[in-house]
């Protein structure tokens, strides 16, 4: 490695740790996670604190003014893409979720805020006028999920919705509505998993028409902030932002598409949080969103999604990461002998149940099948941030920064530094087993190798 990138990666280092040794809950931005500037238009789950993505942007953005481009294979609700963009950096990203990539697109633009006033009040009065009773959706166990009236004013909203013609103004209701979904539904709000609600909390809640016209004036304020702050900032132009956005509905295991001018995008920078381990057994990303995606239109969203993504209540997370867990032994092989930290794992795991060595294979497997195309998002030499959880099975820690970090080098990247922080504001379902069992994250700094494509 150069003299320059040596000097480059110590300066960095120096950087990140001496922010945790001077105060050991830097990272954790304990009391400090205020979800400004557009990144409370929805309740996601696991959503990355702006604020830690903030200064990880600054101290990377100072240590290498260069930077123009930041990516993230694991888009979520976008928290990375909006700090991008409000220091007037470009940002290429990706989801498997179709409610991920609305949320993104929403937060991408175009920010029109009074224009989104004049239509939320016209929106409000064609539900308000609506007297039609079919109902909008149609999808097996909707009269568990929500009672007759429910149904009936989700209906009104939707059709109000599908009835303005701007694409843009529309994707921002269908956020309002997905919020609105989930706080209405007969499951339960304090858990990411379908559960049914208590028969207290079902009576003691508001009805979907009122819950959306608090969330649709909640979200308004949040994006004209949103749109104040890239103003002020000189990067919204008409209403657009001044940069480049690409986002795709898409699995990290294949490539990304290609842009508009028919080139590979690509970035300086990639901060990203994937998941601790296959959907199933930690955050149920795709359960989560089963619910709302059922009342958009999903061609609002992106072309490629369709019906199949809703075909049960677990397609999407069976998509992710560790869905399947078919594996072969050769393959299990290969892993061990490309990282010594999943091998000593599952031999720790040997006299377990099979299913949970199954469990991480899969996933191992899976992220590891990432790795290729999430470096070709990124220039020769870029830096990559991980935010990851150490997850347990079977009582026992699975070092997952440990086994990114074997794969990684393997592949020609090179570790920066690794710092650890609490995470007691990361949004986590309370009664979610990960939150429970899951005290730290670790923010793990690594370059990717001088040479493009180089594998190691």
């Amino acid at each position: 490695m150069p003299d320059a990138r040596i000097f480059q990666n110590d300066r960095l280092r120096k950087k990140l740790e001496s922010l945790a040794h001077s105060d050991p809950d830097y990272w954790s931005f304990r009391g400090n996670a205020k979800r400004d500037h557009g990144h409370g238009l929805m309740q996601y789950p696991a959503m990355m604190v702006p604020q830690m993505v903030r200064a990880l942007l600054r101290e990377i953005c100072e240590t290498e003014p260069c930077i123009k481009g930041v990516g993230d294979p694991f888009v979520g609700s976008g928290t990375v893409l909006t700090e991008s963009t409000l220091r007037g950096l470009d940002f290429v990203g990706r989801d498997i979720n179709p409610l991920a990539i609305l949320l993104c697109r929403v937060k991408a633009g175009p920010v029109f805020p009074e224009a989104l006033i004049e239509r939320s009040e016209e929106l409000i009065a064609r539900i308000t006028e609506d007297r039609h009773r079919s109902i909008e959706a149609n999808f097996r166990g909707i009269d568990k999920w929500f009672t007759r009236e429910s149904q009936q004013f989700l209906s009104s909203i939707r059709r109000g919705i599908r009835r303005d013609g701007s694409l843009w103004a529309r994707r921002f209701f269908w956020v309002a509505l997905a919020e609105t979904v989930r706080l209405c539904s007969n499951s339960r709000t304090s858990t990411f998993k379908l559960h049914i609600r208590s028969a207290g909390e079902l009576t003691d809640r508001d009805d979907a028409k009122t819950i959306f016209a608090k969330v649709l004036k909640n979200n308004l304020a949040r994006f004209a902030s949103l749109g104040c702050a890239l103003r002020q900032r000189g990067f919204l132009h008409r209403g657009h932002f001044s940069g480049k956005v690409h986002l795709q509905l898409g699995d990290a295991r294949s490539p990304l598409h290609e842009g508009r001018d028919g080139t590979q995008e690509t970035c300086d920078i990639i901060i990203t949080s994937p998941p601790y381990g296959d959907n199933a057994t930690t955050v149920p990303y795709g359960q989560y969103s089963y619910l709302p995606l059922q009342w958009i239109d999903l061609a609002d969203i992106d072309i490629s999604a369709q019906d199949d993504f809703l075909r049960t209540t677990h397609e999407i997370d069976r998509r992710s990461l560790g869905g399947s867990r078919r594996i072969e032994s050769q393959t299990i092989d290969a892993l061990r002998q490309r990282s010594q930290s999943l091998s000593k794992v599952l031999d720790q795991l040997a006299s377990e149940p099979r299913d949970r060595t199954g469990r991480v294979t899969a996933f191992v497997r899976d992220l590891d099948g990432c790795i290729p195309h999430v470096l070709n998002m990124l220039r020769p030499d870029g830096v990559m941030v991980w935010v990851l959880g150490n997850r347990r099975v079977g009582g026992r820690s699975v070092p997952l920064d440990a086994i990114l970090g074997d794969l990684l080098r393997g592949r020609g990247a090179k570790r920066i530094t690794e710092v650890r922080r609490r995470i007691p504001s990361k949004r986590m379902a309370v009664r979610n087993s990960v939150a429970a069992t899951m005290a730290n994250e670790m923010i793990v700094v690594f370059r990717k190798g001088a040479v493009d494509g180089q594998i190691g």
